[in-house]
């Protein structure tokens, strides 16, 4: 058995996986339109607020050494001179960099090297991007490489920052929100960007966790080749993810409790999603999208979602679709509108991006 844990979160709602997840549980978003900002003061957007910079390291080289450490907190000390492999998810990168012509500083393998220094274990790196899927993808990669044992433990960090990149290059799609993004409504408009950094470690070690680590069955990815921006209009490809998970993994379909859906909030994102869950008979099933909390986070967003998924488990709490107040997707699921005292035993979570990727990963306690 793989195990998942010592989960960690940096957002714009809060700077550990707990307060993260208890700010949701209270209906608090961390999107917003910011007077000051101006790099798209137009828009909501789910900015880190007050962060403190490392000296001699960009934004998001602190953010990735400060979660890494602060997971590294959760397991024990006895473990660290294991074999391990550091996974940076991202889409983006230090991206900044290039405005100042550093171009080698604004490679994800740079940021990867930059990170790997400061974090108290020897290990080697690995960068993932992949669109909107990078963090699972990411995940999905560790579970693999420490169940064929080319590795101890794997430590994942998905990281991205809201940049004029990403938000001028989401508007040119014109899939940017003026309001705070609304998942699976009726109403809904568009997305919202946001920021994030969450990490988590992976290994089949159960004691290496200083607290109950949670079972990760591991993960597919798939590619439906449909469109370099747009998601297929049959859902193909997720519902092939979602198949082919449920298959590895051993379980029926009537076993997952909760799941943890991409929800952007773009009207055929969205549509999409329903499709799949509808074609998987898992349109009865209890589903949220995060992304009301924090923003459309890119390569952290995979990380951070299943961050707040173990908190699910953990709490034995569903967190409801924040935006959400009138379900209207093509196909009808079952959004959570309210939050859910449940237990939570099966979780399934899915991400979709751009040039037709997908991906599923399931959870247990």
């Amino acid at each position: 058995m793989i195990y998942i844990g010592a989960e960690q979160i940096i957002s714009s709602l809060g700077n550990s996986a707990s307060e993260n997840f208890n700010n949701a549980l209270k209906g608090i978003s961390g999107v917003k339109k910011h007077i000051d900002c101006n790099l798209y003061a137009k828009k909501p957007l789910g900015l880190l607020q007050n962060f403190e910079l490392i000296p001699g390291f960009s934004k998001v080289e602190s953010m990735c050494i400060k979660s890494g450490l602060e997971s590294l907190s959760l397991i024990n000390n006895s473990n660290l001179a294991d074999k391990w492999l550091i996974i940076i998810s991202t889409t983006k990168g230090d991206i900044d960099k290039l405005k100042g012509g550093d171009v080698d500083g604004a490679k994800p393998t740079f940021l990867a090297k930059r990170i790997a220094k400061k974090l108290p274990i020897a290990s080697e790196i690995m960068v993932v991007s992949n669109a909107c899927i990078s963090g699972l993808a990411a995940t999905i990669n560790a579970h693999d490489l420490v169940k064929t044992g080319a590795y101890d433990h794997v430590l994942v960090i998905g990281v991205d920052v809201v940049s004029e990149f990403t938000t001028l290059g989401f508007e040119s799609f014109y899939a940017l929100s003026d309001s705070p993004l609304a998942p699976f409504d009726k109403h809904r408009k568009g997305l919202s960007l946001g920021e994030a950094v969450s990490s988590v470690v992976i290994s089949a070690t159960k004691e290496l966790f200083l607290s109950t680590p949670i079972k990760l069955c591991g993960g597919v990815t798939t590619n439906d080749a449909n469109h370099i921006s747009g998601p297929s209009r049959t859902a193909e490809g997720l519902v092939r993810a979602i198949n082919l998970v449920l298959q590895r993994s051993k379980v029926e379909a009537s076993a997952i409790d909760f799941i943890s859906a991409h929800g952007t909030g773009t009207l055929f994102n969205d549509d999409m999603e329903s499709i799949a869950f509808t074609k998987s008979k898992l349109d009865k099933v209890p589903t949220n999208s995060m992304k009301g909390y924090f923003g459309h986070t890119l390569g952290a967003a995979g990380v951070l979602e299943l961050s707040m998924s173990i908190q699910s488990i953990r709490n034995n709490k569903l967190v409801k679709t924040l935006g959400c107040t009138t379900p209207g997707t093509v196909n009808k699921i079952n959004i959570l509108l309210k939050n859910k005292d449940i237990p939570v035993n099966t979780v399934l979570k899915t991400a979709s991006g751009f040039g037709g990727c997908n991906a599923a990963i399931i959870l247990k306690s």
